[in-house]
C-alpha cells in the first residue's frame, strides 16, 4: 500500500490507498470549502465535536493534582508520611475548605470519600486488602497522580484493580488486578501483539501464516497483515445487518489448512453490531479444531448491556484488549489493556507459543518487554506506555462516570436511529457506527466513479472515511463496495448528524 494519495484527478485511489490518509484528505478540502466550524465529520472513530468526557469524573482528577501538589514538592515528600489516615483525612477536609468555595468542596470531599470508599471495598475483593492509608500511598507516593515518575510497566496496582472491577461487572469469567496489562490504547496493543508474534518477534506469526477474520474489518487489521505477507481466511459479515454470511460454519468445517490465529472484533468495527452466540461458538470450536490463539478487541463493548464475549467461552486461549477511550469519550487518554486469565496465560504459554518463547518467559512477560519502545526484548522495560496522569484520569472515569456514561450511551443510540431513518435506511441496531453502501440510499442516481462522490460530499462539509478496504479481498471481488463508507456517530451534535444525513441524501439524489 503506497505511503502517500494516488496523484489522480480526484486526488486518491479507493483501491489502493490507506482510507486513513484519504480521510484527512477530504477534511482539509472541506475545510477550505465550508470552514472548520461548519465541517460535519464522521470520520474519525472519535467523540470529536459531539461529546466531551465525563464532568464528575474530570472535576475529581483535577482535585487529586491539587491535592498531589500540597503533599509533594520541595518541602514534603508524601512517601516519608508518617501520619495515619484520620490524620490526613482532617488535613484534607482543613485544605480543601480553604481553597474551593463551599459547594465544591463539599462535592470535593464528598467525591473522595465515595472513591477511597470503592477502593478500599474492590481491593478487599481481589486480595490486596488496603486500608485507607495504603489507597493514599498508592496514589500519592512520588508524584504518581501528576507522572511524577515511571511508572510500573503492567499498569500501577490500583488503577488496574479498578479496572478489573470494572469488567468483572460485564464478564462471567473470574478476574482480578494480576490478569491486566496497560497499553497505550487498543491501537497500541493490536501493533504491539503483531510485533512480538511476527518475524521480528517470537517468530509465531510469519509470512504465509494464516489468519482467520471477520468482513469488514477495522482497516489497519487488513493493512497489517498485507504487509506481513498473512494470508487472511475471512468471514463475511453483513455490513447492513451484522448477520453473519450463511455457510460460514461449513466454510469453516471444510477448512483443511493450519490457522494460527482468530481475530473478532467485538462489536464490530466498522459496522457497529454485536457478534451473535452462534457465530462465537463457531469461532471457538474452530479456534479448537485449530489450536488457534484468539485476539478479541472488544473497546466497544461498554455500550451494549448485554452481549456473548468469546472470552467467557475461550479464555484459556483469549487474549482479550478493551480501552476507556470511546466509552467515557477521551480517546486522548490513550490507556487500554490486556486482558489474559491466570489459566490463559498457562495454557498459551505451554500449548500454543511453546517453542516460539524465550527460555524462562511466559506470554505476559513477553508482552510487557514487547510494548515498550525498540523490539521485543525490553530495552526499555521500565515504560508503561500509560502516563500516571492517563491512569488515574481514566480511573477517575470509571468509578465516578456511571451517570453522565449512562446519559452519552443513551444520546449515542438516538443519533443511530436519527441518522439511519433520515437516509431513509432501516435502523437494525448497529451501534456506535454505521457502514452502508451509499448506492444504498433510497433515489441514488450518480453514475459517477465512487472517490467523485466521496469528494463532492467533502466539498459540501460532509466526511466520511472510506470503507473499501476495511472489506477483504474476497468481499471485494464479490462485490463492488468503494462507495462504502464508515460513519461514527458520537462524532457530531445530535443536530449535526441529521444535517450530515441531510446534505448527504441531497447529494445522491441531486
Amino acid at each position: 500500500m503506497p505511503i502517500k494519495l494516488t496523484d489522480n484527478q480526484w486526488g486518491f485511489d479507493l483501491e489502493t490507498d490507506n482510507p486513513f490518509m484519504i480521510f484527512r484528505y477530504l477534511r482539509e478540502i472541506a475545510i477550505e470549502k465550508v470552514g472548520i466550524q461548519n465541517v460535519l465529520d464522521l470520520s474519525r472513530g472519535d467523540p470529536g465535536n459531539g461529546f466531551a468526557p465525563n464532568v464528575r469524573s474530570r472535576n475529581f482528577y483535577s482535585y487529586l493534582v491539587f491535592l498531589d501538589t500540597h503533599f509533594n514538592n520541595f518541602d514534603r515528600h508524601f512517601v516519608d508520611d508518617k501520619n495515619d489516615y484520620t490524620s490526613l483525612r482532617k488535613e484534607i477536609e482543613e485544605l480543601t475548605k480553604a481553597n474551593y468555595a463551599e459547594s465544591q468542596a463539599n462535592t470535593n470531599l464528598s467525591d473522595f470519600d465515595f472513591f477511597m470508599a470503592h477502593v478500599v471495598k474492590i481491593s478487599a475483593e481481589q486480595g490486596l486488602d488496603w486500608t485507607e492509608k495504603d489507597v493514599l500511598f498508592q496514589m500519592f507516593t512520588y508524584a504518581g497522580v501528576s507522572g511524577g515518575y515511571y511508572h510500573d510497566p503492567q499498569g500501577e496496582t490500583i488503577i488496574r484493580a479498578i479496572i478489573a472491577d470494572y469488567y468483572k461487572k460485564q464478564l462471567e469469567t473470574e478476574i482480578d488486578y494480576q490478569d491486566l496489562i496497560f497499553t497505550g490504547g487498543v491501537s497500541h496493543g493490536i501493533g504491539t501483539l503483531f510485533k512480538m508474534l511476527g518475524a521480528e518477534g517470537i517468530g509465531y506469526l510469519q509470512e504465509g501464516d494464516t489468519v482467520l477474520a471477520p468482513s469488514p474489518a477495522y482497516a489497519p487489521y487488513n493493512m497489517i497483515m498485507k504487509h506481513r505477507g498473512i494470508n487472511v481466511l475471512p468471514i463475511g459479515i453483513d455490513p447492513v445487518t451484522g448477520q453473519v454470511e450463511a455457510g460460514t460454519k461449513e466454510k469453516l468445517e471444510a477448512f483443511e489448512g493450519e490457522v494460527k490465529m482468530v481475530v473478532l472484533i467485538d462489536p464490530n468495527n466498522p459496522t457497529g453490531f454485536i457478534a451473535t452466540e452462534e457465530l462465537v461458538d463457531i469461532l471457538v470450536d474452530f479456534a479448537e479444531k485449530k489450536n488457534a490463539l484468539i485476539i478479541t478487541d472488544e473497546v466497544y463493548s461498554s455500550f451494549f448491556e448485554e452481549k456473548v464475549m468469546i472470552f467467557d467461552k475461550a479464555s484459556k486461549r483469549t487474549i482479550r484488549m478493551d480501552a476507556r477511550s470511546k466509552i467515557e469519550r477521551a480517546t486522548g487518554l490513550r490507556f487500554g489493556d490486556y486482558l489474559i486469565t491466570k489459566e490463559g496465560n498457562k495454557f498459551i504459554t505451554e500449548n500454543i507459543l511453546n517453542g516460539y518463547l524465550p527460555e524462562g518467559f511466559d506470554l505476559k512477560k513477553q508482552l510487557i518487554f514487547a510494548k515498550a519502545p525498540g523490539n521485543i526484548q525490553g530495552e526499555f522495560q521500565h515504560v508503561t506506555f500509560v502516563p500516571g496522569p492517563s491512569q488515574y484520569m481514566g480511573a477517575a472515569h470509571v468509578v465516578l462516570g456511571d451517570e453522565e456514561r449512562a446519559k452519552y450511551i443513551e444520546i449515542v443510540r438516538q443519533n443511530c436511529i436519527n441518522f439511519q431513518n433520515e437516509l431513509g435506511m432501516e435502523y437494525l441496531g448497529n451501534y456506535y457506527y454505521s457502514t452502508f453502501d451509499l448506492a444504498d440510499i433510497p433515489g441514488f442516481n450518480k453514475d459517477v466513479p465512487a472517490e467523485e462522490n466521496m469528494l463532492e460530499l467533502a466539498k459540501r462539509g460532509v466526511v466520511y472515511i472510506p470503507a473499501n478496504l476495511f472489506f477483504s479481498e474476497e468481499d471485494r471481488e464479490a462485490r463492488d463496495r468503494k462507495n462504502y463508507v464508515r460513519a461514527c456517530l458520537p462524532n457530531l451534535t445530535a443536530e449535526n448528524i441529521l444535517k450530515a444525513a441531510e446534505i448527504t441524501k441531497e447529494y445522491v439524489q441531486g
